[in-house]
């Protein structure tokens, strides 16, 4: 019978580890941009909270070559779940905003030519 218990209380203990370990693995998930834009390269690409301004940092810079190239994935380091405004800034110097990217159900977002119409 202490056997029988022993077994269970390790079946018990394992199933709760690869619960725990499962969820921590989804937490650590990272955030992502993609570049879809059919030839922007970026090399600014700040995030700040929704509405406030305070602009983090570049995140170009994440990137081996530090640009953000055409089809392209980037990792987001330092950030959280919650709405943001873009920054992005590409090699001629022309400056975007995107307001309000969603990044609280979402893990990445992409950027697309569409989004660069009202740059300056």
């Amino acid at each position: 019978m202490t056997n029988d218990r022993s077994r269970w209380a390790n079946l018990i203990l394992g199933l709760v580890c690869s619960a725990g370990a499962a969820s921590v693995s989804v937490a650590a998930a990272p955030f992502a941009i993609y570049n879809e834009t059919t030839d922007t390269v970026f090399v600014g690409v700040y995030l700040a909270p929704e509405n406030t301004g305070n602009w983090g940092a570049n995140q170009a810079l994440n990137d081996k070559d530090h640009v953000l190239d055409t089809s392209e994935r980037l990792l987001l380091n330092g950030i959280e779940p919650r709405r943001y405004d873009v920054k992005l800034v590409d090699r001629t110097g022309r400056s975007c905003m995107l307001k309000g990217v969603d990044l609280t159900r979402d893990r990445s977002f992409e950027i697309s030519d569409q989004d660069l119409k009202d740059c300056h």
